[in-house]
């Protein structure tokens, strides 16, 4: 039993110290993520007797960050688990991909273009990942782009977003967004009347 608090302890130790030296947060993430870890401690703290299910409870709550982003931090998270011993299950979006040719989410997709040029060059991914796996995975995001912008085109095409694409379409404009990428493929007049379809969508 306390053995496993031990461990959830200093996994909130590691979050800390990645929160606090990452240059990918920003300051209202990295806050969260510090309060986060303040409660799991408090908690353990105050209930050293915790039952298993609680425990479960507070390492899914800490996990969940890590096991849903694609970037630096979070290969340097896991790789600090490993050499503390600590053997907490890691869900990795990447593998996730390999496995079935899509992103499950947007916001792991977004991740996955932003983050994946430094990424796949670190020590501790290319141990992980064979030549052919990365490979794979560079097609994989180049896939995923080009899916999303065609349904862009198409829709700035037919000047209108069909109703069952709505949510797609909203994905694709924060894709688009947040990748940089609407300079490189739209001109100016495209961006704002993509813009503009999507506001008075009815």
């Amino acid at each position: 039993m306390k053995g496993n608090i031990d461990q959830l302890v200093r996994t909130t130790e590691i979050q800390d110290n990645i929160v606090s030296a990452s240059a990918l947060l920003d300051e209202q993430t990295k806050q969260a993520l510090h309060n986060q870890s303040a409660f799991v401690r408090d908690f353990l703290a105050k209930n050293p007797k915790a039952n298993s299910y609680e425990k479960k409870t507070l390492a899914s709550q800490v996990l969940t960050y890590w096991n849903e982003t694609v970037n630096a931090d979070t290969e340097d998270f896991w790789t600090e688990m490993k050499q503390h011993g600590i053997d907490l299950e890691r869900k990795e979006p990447l593998r996730f991909a390999l496995d079935k040719g899509w992103f499950r989410n947007v916001e792991q997709g977004i991740d996955a273009r932003n983050n994946w040029s430094s990424l796949k060059h670190l020590p501790t991914f290319r141990n992980r990942y064979s030549q052919a796996e990365i490979e794979r995975l560079d097609q994989i995001i180049e896939e995923d782009k080009n899916k999303r912008h065609a349904v862009l085109k198409k829709c700035l095409a037919k000047r209108a977003i069909p109703q069952t694409q709505y949510l797609k379409f909203g994905e694709c404009m924060a894709y688009f967004g947040r990748c940089n990428l609407f300079e490189v493929y739209f001109t100016t007049d495209q961006i704002e009347e993509l813009y503009l379809i999507w506001r008075n969508f009815k």
